[in-house]
């Protein structure tokens, strides 16, 4: 008898067991946000850290180079306006162009200056671990990704990398030099006025923000909004917030200027750099 009444004062009521239930319900609520927060930020400490050993590699091909050129310039990166080599300086085999033999990853030319001459290795420097790829805005900056055969891809699987050179290029004629690099690719490290605030290289998906206006919503890779992990021609990584197009005021006549707190895409007052595509 007293073994009975003591299993009766053990057991649970139902309501009990429902009320345990709403608590972990709860429970599960509040902590699931933070865990996925926890994860984004993971995620993007993963992609900084990329982009920080990127940049070395870009610093120390910039010593070697003969012209001191802040990133290697394909030798078939200039030869048509498709590729003017914001992809081509090194990561995996990509698809449609971004496949062509002379694009493959053995053939890109950071690639030896991370991983040597070794063959058949992950180039998981070139990817951001939450790369969704391009989708599309008011103003798509290029079709390779809302109509091409990078279409509904991850950048890095359609071009080998998920991080773009910023080559900064006036397409949109707004000055009167629209075949010239206002960036720092093609020019010497030499050439570039602030080393510590000049982009060099970006997460692909901060073009959207840049060629749309400042009120387009442009969701980063790691779940912020117009906010993007970029490296600096210096060699640091940091994460820059891009909202709309360039400042072409009275400052800055004839020169594609794009600039926010702490960076910079252009060299203004360098002179900008001819196309070698529009020079021939």
């Amino acid at each position: 008898m007293t073994r009975d009444v003591d299993d009766k004062l053990r057991a649970f009521t139902l309501l009990e067991l429902l009320v345990v239930i709403a608590i972990i319900a709860i429970l599960i609520a509040i902590l699931l946000p933070a865990l996925s927060g926890a994860r984004c930020e993971g995620q993007k400490t993963k992609c900084l850290t990329n982009l920080r050993a990127l940049g070395q590699a870009f610093a120390t091909y910039s010593i070697d180079d003969a012209s001191g050129y802040t990133a290697p310039v394909h030798p078939k990166a200039e030869i048509d306006w498709f590729y003017d080599g914001e992809y081509e300086y090194g990561g995996s085999t990509g698809l449609g162009v971004f496949a062509d033999p002379d694009f493959r990853e053995e053939n890109r030319i950071l690639n030896k200056y991370i991983y040597g001459h070794a063959s058949n290795v992950p180039k998981q420097l070139f990817q951001c671990p939450t790369d969704r790829g391009v989708l599309p805005a008011p103003v798509n900056f290029e079709n390779f990704f809302i109509s091409g055969q990078g279409r509904d891809k991850p950048v890095h699987v359609g071009t080998g990398t998920s991080y773009r050179l910023n080559n900064h290029i006036d397409f949109l004629g707004q000055t009167q030099y629209t075949d010239f690099f206002y960036g720092p690719y093609l020019r010497p490290r030499t050439r570039v006025p602030n080393t510590s605030e000049t982009v060099l290289i970006e997460e692909t998906v901060a073009e959207v923000a840049k060629w749309n206006t400042p009120d387009h919503v442009t969701t980063g890779w790691h779940c912020k909004v117009n906010r993007f992990n970029v490296a600096f021609v210096d060699g640091h990584a940091s994460i820059i917030h891009i909202a709309g197009q360039s400042d072409n005021s009275g400052n800055y006549p004839d020169y594609w200027v794009l600039r926010g707190d702490g960076w910079r895409m252009d060299c203004w007052p360098e002179p900008p750099v001819k196309d070698k595509v529009a020079g021939n």
